[in-house]
């Protein structure tokens, strides 16, 4: 049998729970990551020692880059430039990326913040494709946030072939670098 009464008190708690939470000023929205620190550009170089062929082998990957438009979600926007170093190793070809190793965030002079130590993984699945950036950081500012961005490939220097191995592609991104932290 239904119980009418049930259902009333616990709808009528619901609300007052509910209102409750609205008049704190607290959302009642899901916790998850929040971005703590994002910069809008990132511009740079990945150098692939011995190069990618269309045969996957051992490669030493190098990635290095500038960061502009950055904003922290404390301190609002920071001027001027940071730089992001990476030596990354793996077993990668053309089109076929996977490079995993150890990053260096350094985040604008005027954050005040230190750098960020991170172990990161770039992918690439397709030729001349996005690559994934992802990692988590390990020490420094923002540590055990997670770090992401994805990068586009718009010049190489090598086509790929075993005579000509990609050796070097300038890449530029297309989402923001982030460091997200969960708050819940």
């Amino acid at each position: 049998m239904v119980n009418i009464r049930r259902i009333a008190a616990a709808t009528a708690t619901a609300a007052a729970v509910t209102a409750a939470i609205t008049v704190a000023g607290i959302s009642p929205a899901a916790a998850g990551y929040s971005a703590v620190e994002s910069c809008t550009g990132v511009n740079g170089t990945i150098s692939y020692t011995p190069g990618l062929t269309s045969t996957a082998k051992t490669q030493q990957a190098v990635l290095v880059a500038t960061l502009t438009g950055c904003t922290s979600g404390y301190s609002g926007a920071q001027t001027g430039t940071g730089t992001v170093t990476a030596v990354l190793t793996g077993t990668s070809k053309v089109g076929s990326v996977v490079e995993t190793g150890n990053a260096t965030i350094s985040w604008p002079a005027s954050s005040g913040l230190n750098p960020t130590n991170a172990k990161i993984t770039i992918r690439q699945s397709v030729t001349g494709g996005t690559i994934s950036l992802s990692g988590n950081a390990t020490s420094g500012a923002f540590a055990s946030s997670v770090i992401s961005t994805n990068l586009q490939p718009y010049a190489n220097t090598g086509t790929g072939t075993k005579a000509h191995p990609l050796t070097s592609q300038s890449i530029v991104n297309t989402l923001p670098l982030t460091a997200k932290v969960n708050f819940g």
